[in-house]
């Protein structure tokens, strides 16, 4: 093997520094090290950092056999080791092959009128006038969803149910992230600590899904949603998923499809509110649309698309994806021998002047004008490992952003500069707060709900 490029070193400080400031120490290596350059996993082997379109074409566009999932062993301690994000090789294409379908096409679109009737809802709850935070509600809309329409849960006491049992895992995920760097700080010390709190609360959430699925499997009927689907799903033998392996699916969908959205529409209002003139665009556009716009006509929508795009450009759900090699390959220019660990830099990519000019400006045109190839724009991944909730994803982000903006003004009161900082996804360092005041556009007064 040639020698690596050089990097910053000391596992410990490279994930201090990316979580305390995220875009600005990943650019700061960039200027400082040069792309592609390389830094250290926890036991001190250097991985190999890529964000150039081309090197992350090299790595992205390998033969299916040539590369895996990187950090398997961190994300199967919490998601599970039957996880889509988790499985590698033919394990993985046939659980892909399973979930796709439920995710595109016209089996994505009879969400569309569900997704917007459950944000009016929440919407309407929302006191005139007073100060909220608008990640802790736009979480309320994102968790509904992912209840009602994933999980297949409508009982109200069921929904209460799970609503806690995911808030407590919410409370305790951040406490957990160190152990989940760090195998060896992985002890549930008599039920007290970080990694306790976390493992208790997730094994309270799969004693609520196993029940689920068991009364799924005993009233079978035609319902649409997700769990529904996979109990249904079969691979090309015939067989069915175990308990387990949905189970291991749905934590997946939790934690990838909740907390994602819900970050990206907090960080949408509030580039929105920042940029008045991006504000009013929006409004203009979805006003035209007429008094009840479906949801299909919504989701068309060109400088709303390009609004959601932007968002997660600027702030995108992963700041990085990791792939291991099962085969030699050549990064970047760089000759890698099997074992060899390559992260994409999504930040580098998304803040690429060649590609992005003036990227650090919210500049939702730019995606109005040109094309992005999977290589310049990956929020959600890219390659045989894309999300397979993407479209989903942006999907739901669309509708919910547009039913909010057409029935509701918001007016930002965090006036401090926003750091931004790496948790579970890129947030800003303090919680945005905000107010709600009712539309009172004739178009909005006469019609406040939306039609499917």
């Amino acid at each position: 093997m040639s020698a690596l490029p050089s990097g910053p070193r000391g596992f410990l400080r490279v994930n201090w520094q990316l979580m305390r400031d995220p875009i600005g120490t990943a650019l700061r290596w960039r200027s400082q090290y040069g792309d592609p350059m390389t830094y250290p996993d926890l036991e001190g082997k250097p991985c190999l950092v890529v964000g150039s379109p081309e090197g992350i074409s090299s790595l992205l566009s390998a033969p299916l056999e040539a590369t895996e999932q990187a950090l398997v062993e961190r994300l199967s301690a919490f998601l599970g080791e039957s996880s889509v994000l988790t499985l590698s090789g033919p394990r993985h294409a046939a659980m892909r092959k399973l979930l796709t379908p439920p995710f595109h096409g016209q089996r994505m679109r009879v969400y569309g009128k569900q997704i917007c009737d459950l944000t009016m809802d929440h919407a309407r709850k929302l006191p005139p006038g007073l100060k909220f935070k608008p990640l802790d509600f736009i979480n309320g809309i994102g968790l509904e969803v992912i209840v009602r329409l994933i999980f297949g849960v409508t009982a109200p006491e069921r929904v209460a149910l799970v609503e806690a049992l995911v808030a407590d895992m919410r409370k305790a995920f951040p406490r957990a992230i160190i152990p989940m760097l760090i195998p060896w700080l992985r002890r549930e010390l008599w039920g007290f600590g970080p990694w306790a709190r976390m493992q208790a609360t997730l094994r309270a959430v799969s004693g609520f899904l196993k029940e689920e699925i068991a009364n799924h499997r005993a009233h079978p009927t035609e319902q649409s949603d997700i769990l529904s689907l996979l109990i249904a799903a079969r691979h090309e033998d015939g067989s069915g998923l175990t308990d387990q392996e949905i189970i291991d699916q749905l934590h997946t969908l939790l934690f990838a499809g909740h907390s994602t959205t819900a970050m990206a529409l907090n960080w949408a209002l509030y580039f929105l509110l920042k940029e008045p003139q991006s504000l009013a665009r929006l409004r203009k556009e979805l006003t035209e649309l007429g008094p009840n716009p479906s949801p299909e006509l919504l989701a068309k929508a060109p400088f709303l698309e390009a609004v959601c795009h932007e968002t997660l450009r600027l702030r995108s759900p992963l700041g990085g994806i990791g792939r291991k090699l099962r085969t030699p390959l050549t990064v970047a220019g760089v000759p890698l021998p099997a074992g060899s660990t390559i992260i994409v830099n999504i930040l580098w990519a998304h803040y690429h002047h060649d590609t992005y000019p003036q990227p650090e400006q919210f500049s939702p045109e730019r995606f109005l004008t040109r094309s992005y190839s999977p290589f310049e724009f990956l929020p959600f991944g890219g390659g045989n490992r894309r999300c397979i909730g993407a479209a989903f994803a942006l999907y739901e982000m669309k509708l919910v952003l547009a039913t909010l903006l057409l029935h509701v003004d918001f007016e930002l009161l965090t006036t401090q500069p926003i750091r931004v900082v790496q948790r579970e996804f890129l947030q800003p360092h303090v919680p945005l707060e905000m107010v709600p005041h009712p539309r009172t556009d004739t178009a909005v007064r006469h019609h406040d709900t939306l039609r499917s």
